[in-house]
């Protein structure tokens, strides 16, 4: 079975601007500890998407303030994170981000670009599905950025950074 880290360590393994991989080494090394051997069953695909979530945050931040992704903090994060929801749309929000940092967000060979596809995917039951599903905890719910991004900066998870 696969572990979150393992995961993470793949995507990172796909490449891409300095400072996306550095922004992918600030991630590992927030979650390699607390997330030690944390499988990608139940719960891992949403943490596994936050951790990616947070790791463009990491970019994004990073390359506007023209700083390392290590000096990016978790208040940092929540605040985008936070204006992302004010926003109107999420994904308008963190995709406007994106292509002013000049990625085409639709290019499968741009590891930035692909990673956000995957991010974006909305996991919202179809119209067709039965009525319990909306009763099912572990039914995912909308873009997997925002559920995986408010699991990841959870208590419950508490990952300090």
């Amino acid at each position: 079975m696969t572990t979150i880290t393992e995961q993470l360590h793949r995507w990172k393994d796909e490449g891409g601007p300095g400072l996306w991989r550095a922004a992918w080494g600030r991630t590992i090394s927030i979650v390699d500890g607390p997330w030690d051997g944390k499988d990608m069953t139940i719960t891992g695909p949403i943490l596994a998407d936050g951790a990616a979530a947070m790791t463009t945050v990491f970019y994004i931040l990073s390359s506007e303030q023209g700083t390392h992704p290590d000096q990016i903090g978790r208040a940092q994060v929540e605040e985008f994170h936070d204006r992302a929801r004010e926003s109107g749309s999420q994904v308008d929000y963190w995709e406007s981000r994106l292509t002013a940092l000049g990625h085409d967000l639709h290019h499968p060979l741009d590891p930035v670009s692909v990673t956000w596809q995957r991010l974006r995917f909305d996991y919202k039951p179809s119209a067709d599905s039965p009525d319990d599903v909306w009763e099912d905890t572990f039914t995912r719910w909308g873009p997997g950025f925002i559920q995986g991004l408010d699991q990841t900066l959870a208590p419950l998870f508490s990952l300090a950074f």
